[in-house]
């Protein structure tokens, strides 16, 4: 047992060691900056910007809906029978639970659209990032926010963005030239 024990440690130091000889190369890229320099980026947004103007269009018709139906009935409320009163007060309830509702349900579905029309941009980035890192040769690619400090020789943002089409001038990022 004791040589096992021997022979697994043996093992593990000589794979340390050859471990220690290879080197790493860290990169790191800004992938908001890539996605703001990419035209399919402004061209989605303005879709995103679009379909949530309509959504808070509909919401604000509703408010408007729901507002219109309380003034009246706060300005009829003394010529009105009870049970009318009754019934319009359930009625204002009923379309504000309704003004909620949609409203929660129109978050939900601007989340998705968002995500809908981000899913093929970060596929693509993803993409450059792989492919930029390969070509010169790194072994990690992190996140720029990860570093508290980082030398601007390893940002590979603008790499990133000419090898994607994207507009280098677009973005606020350090070159790497």
């Amino acid at each position: 047992m004791k040589k096992f024990v021997f022979i697994c440690i043996a093992a593990f130091l000589a794979f340390g060691s050859l471990q220690a000889q290879e080197s790493v190369k860290i990169g790191y890229v800004s992938v908001d900056s890539v996605m703001l320099s990419l035209p399919e980026y402004k061209t989605q947004m303005k879709q995103y910007e679009s379909y949530a103007k309509q959504l808070e269009n509909e919401i604000n018709s509703k408010r408007t809906t729901l507002q219109a139906k309380a003034e009246d009935l706060e300005a009829n409320y003394k010529d009105m029978l009870p049970d009318i009163v009754q019934e319009r007060q359930k009625e204002l309830q009923q379309l504000d639970q309704n003004l909620q509702q949609f409203a929660q349900q129109a978050q939900q579905k601007l989340s998705r659209k968002e995500q809908e029309l981000l899913n093929p941009i970060l596929v693509k980035i993803q993409q450059g990032i792989d492919d930029v890192a390969k070509e010169q040769s790194y072994t990690f690619i992190v996140q720029d926010q990860v570093f508290l400090y980082s030398d601007n020789k390893y940002d590979i943002t603008v790499d990133v963005i000419k090898k994607l089409g994207g507009d280098v001038n677009a973005t606020a990022t350090n070159s790497n030239e």
